[in-house]
């Protein structure tokens, strides 16, 4: 039961980052000129207050990807790192346990993809910050 406790946390986790994701994505989206050209005014200050919500979390996005980079990224020792992962594959296959190192390498290709994702998510955080403050909102 405790295992199934820790995926759905993990899954969860992973859901509200990419909600997050999203929703700064496609606040972005709607402020390109032109994506709204027939927008009245109520919607337009609505859309503001909405994009400065979104602009605000900036900087708390940052500090969690960097730090799901650092865990990611961390040694044997650092619990839910890749290399911590690969140990478990490496100690699960001496015992001869395949179905486990089948869940386990699927768990760590899925990690490794997530580990770009998160870096490519820091990578475009500057352009964020830019576009929120071409539009005023302070950080």
């Amino acid at each position: 039961m405790n295992h199934h406790s820790k995926q759905h946390r993990i899954s969860k986790r992973s859901r509200r980052s990419a909600g997050l994701v999203a929703g700064i994505a496609a606040t972005c989206a709607l402020m390109i000129p032109g994506a709204a050209s027939a927008s009245t005014a109520p919607a337009q200050d609505d859309l503001g207050s909405r994009l400065e919500r979104a602009c605000l979390r900036i900087a708390n996005v940052e500090t969690r990807t960097n730090n799901l980079i650092t865990r990611l990224q961390g040694d044997v020792t650092v619990r839910g790192s890749l290399a911590w992962l690969q140990a478990q594959i490496d100690r699960a296959e001496a015992r001869g346990n395949t179905d486990l190192v089948d869940v386990l390498t699927n768990r760590l290709a899925v990690r490794e993809q997530t580990l770009v994702v998160l870096q490519l998510r820091l990578e475009g955080l500057p352009a964020l910050e830019a576009f929120c403050i071409e539009r005023g909102v302070a950080l």
